[in-house]
């Protein structure tokens, strides 16, 4: 699978709010279809990029750890 380079950081503080955020829209009886399909995507985005920063944070961690140790 390609991995997906992004142009763009967003602090891990505003990706949370975004995510509060398009779950709040998400759940509008009012929204279209196609909105909420492009919001469950933008979220699946968001949360990928959350959790891959935080396990490069992790490893990053670790092997300073590693160096500190040695």
């Amino acid at each position: 699978m390609r991995q997906r380079a992004r142009g763009w950081i967003m602090p891990e503080a505003d990706i949370l709010s975004l995510l509060r955020l398009i779950d709040q829209r998400i759940n509008l009886p009012e929204i279209e279809v196609r909105h909420r399909d492009a919001l469950i995507r933008l979220r699946d985005v968001l949360e990928d990029d959350l959790s891959r920063h935080g396990q490069d944070g992790l490893a990053k961690e670790q092997q300073t750890n590693q160096r500190g140790a040695a």
